[in-house]
């Protein structure tokens, strides 16, 4: 009878222990939902024109997404994050995409360009006159980059920053 009760919490020691190991090891790499605003890197945003030191955190509705503000160095440009969030419903590329291509049956409604930027799903525009999105598949939705321009343009200026800033996505 002893052997069994000292077997038995040598199998929970070694399961407590298995767990815990688990859980420490898991916390070292990102889990759950991406965060544009905590996930890239300083080096990838001063690469995309971006002075991370700028950073806003932007409220949204009901909080269903994190997004936050960047100025460029220049000053003249504003480059937004958006990802939903864990709290968000879920909805896959193609609900947002379809979305998007709705646009076209409202009036003056044009729809996005799909593309690739670097391999990954993704969808540009319309250009507005508060600016350009690019919109990148991730395994929980779609980050949006929305870059806003003094001068105009904006839609060059978000597929430049997507393509320096998508690597950072990873498998997310």
């Amino acid at each position: 009878m002893r052997v069994r009760k000292n077997l038995i919490g040598l199998i929970v020691a070694g399961l407590a222990v298995g767990l815990v190991g688990g859980c420490s090891g898991s916390e070292s790499k990102p889990a759950g939902m991406f965060d544009p605003c905590q996930e890239f890197s300083k080096s990838a945003l001063r690469s995309a024109g971006y002075d991370p030191e700028t950073r806003k955190d932007v409220p949204t509705i009901g909080d269903y997404s994190v997004k936050c503000q960047f100025t460029s160095f220049s000053g003249h440009e504003t480059l937004s994050l958006e990802h939903p969030s864990v709290v968000a419903p879920v909805r896959s590329y193609e609900a947002y995409l379809a979305t998007a291509q709705s646009a076209v049956n409202r009036p003056g409604g044009q729809a996005p360009t799909v593309t690739k930027i670097n391999g990954r799903d993704a969808y540009v525009g319309p250009e507005t006159i508060l600016g350009c999105t690019v919109s990148l598949r991730t395994a929980t939705g779609v980050m949006t980059v929305e870059v806003a321009y003094a001068n105009g343009n904006t839609c060059v200026g978000a597929q430049n920053a997507a393509t320096i800033l998508e690597p950072g996505i990873g498998t997310r």
